[in-house]
C-alpha cells in the first residue's frame, strides 16, 4: 500500500501518462504500437525500476478505462433504434 503512494501518481506527468493511455485505447491496433513505444520510452529512461513500473500501471488504467469507453460507445451504436 505504501509503495502505490510513492509511486502512483506521484507527478503531475502521471496524469499524462493516463491520458496517453486513454487516447490510445481509441487507435485501437496502433495503440499497441503506442504501449510498445512507450514502453520502451520508460525503461530506457533513468528512474527506479519501481517508478517504471508505476508509471506503466498509470498508461494502462488510461488505456482499459478508455477501451471502456470505446466499448461502451460501441454499445449505444448497435443498441440505438
Amino acid at each position: 500500500m505504501a509503495l502505490a503512494r510513492l509511486y502512483l501518481y506521484d507527478d503531475k506527468r502521471s496524469v499524462l501518462h493516463t491520458v496517453l493511455g486513454f487516447a490510445s485505447a481509441f487507435l485501437l491496433i496502433y495503440g499497441l504500437a503506442v504501449f510498445l513505444i512507450y514502453l520502451v520510452y520508460e525503461v530506457r529512461e533513468k528512474e527506479a525500476p519501481v517508478a517504471t513500473v508505476g508509471d506503466v500501471v498509470e498508461f494502462l488504467v488510461g488505456y482499459v478505462v478508455g477501451l471502456a469507453v470505446l466499448f461502451w460507445l460501441a454499445l449505444g451504436f448497435y443498441n440505438s433504434p
